[in-house]
């Protein structure tokens, strides 16, 4: 319901965080120089460590969960997203910075926030090219109460969760090198 009533605002708002994304990522990284050198690991407890990287797992199902069931709970895409996202900060804060920039590879990061943002102007044009109007639903309702009765709203919370994942999680990667700037530097 909440695509269908407010479709256009939820794409103006998954396009706000692009803009905000791509903003900053190219003020932050032109402003930094490329080496960051060794960087400083905070985590001094294998418990605190521990802890937090099994958390790491238990957070990416809740965040795919949260996208999944959108369509049938008070969750949905950008909420899930914001929670996939967390999931990858979370490797920073218990783990080690090295780990963080292997699960959260900046061109990777570019590409599913592009795919993410392009997915959902595609399901939403797919209306379009079906001969109704913009994000139309296009596809069959399914059963109701089960992941597939919702037509195209489950694509799109796909699509806004990918979006979304991927622009905090760039946006927190872009702070963090930034930190790791300041640390070099005698600043942080």
């Amino acid at each position: 319901m909440t695509f269908d009533y407010r479709g256009l605002d939820t794409l103006g708002e998954e396009f706000l965080l692009f803009a905000a994304a791509v903003g900053v990522a190219l003020l932050l990284r032109e402003a930094r120089d490329e080496e960051l050198g060794r960087p400083e690991d905070a985590v001094d407890g294998e418990a605190i460590r521990a802890t937090g990287l099994g958390a790491v797992g238990l957070t990416v199902v809740l965040g795919l969960y949260v996208v999944a069931h959108g369509p049938m709970t008070p969750g949905g895409g950008f909420q899930g997203g914001v929670v996939l996202a967390a999931a990858v900060a979370l490797v920073y804060v218990a783990g080690s910075y090295r780990a963080f920039r292997r699960v959260s590879p900046t061109a990777l990061l570019d590409l599913a926030k592009g795919a993410g943002a392009g997915g959902f102007v595609l399901v939403a044009i797919a209306g379009l090219a079906a001969g109704g109007s913009f994000l139309e639903n296009v596809l069959p309702l399914g059963t109701p109460g089960t992941l597939a009765s919702a037509g195209t709203i489950p694509l799109l919370n796909a699509a806004t969760g990918l979006e979304v994942a991927a622009a905090f999680t760039l946006l927190f990667t872009e702070f963090v090198e930034e930190l790791q700037q300041a640390r070099l530097e005698g600043r942080g």
